[in-house]
């Protein structure tokens, strides 16, 4: 496939839509351009982490995240752990 598209005066290219769709191309995805002397390769870049697909697939945790993570960890509130710790005694008390 030979398609052509032109340089604009700021230096950019619009990606025609066959270009695009053969590349899986949707608006704010990067590119990568391999280039080998006169030729250019214009590739779409592959993330290497499996799990990035899975962001966003599972609903929302009832009551967020934190509140999750404190029931299970057998917390109760926001306050830090020196908060909710009984006081060490120091070398003057009894």
């Amino acid at each position: 496939m030979n398609v052509t598209a032109k340089l604009s005066s700021k230096g950019q290219v619009t990606l025609p839509r066959e270009v695009r769709e053969r590349l899986g191309l949707k608006r704010g995805d990067g590119l990568i351009f391999q280039i080998d002397g006169d030729t250019i390769t214009l590739l779409a870049p592959h993330d290497d982490n499996p799990f990035t697909a899975l962001i966003g697939t599972l609903p929302p945790v009832p009551g967020g995240a934190r509140t999750y993570w404190r029931e299970q960890r057998g917390g109760d509130s926001d306050t830090s752990p020196s908060e909710t710790s009984p006081p060490t005694p120091g070398p003057t008390d009894p």
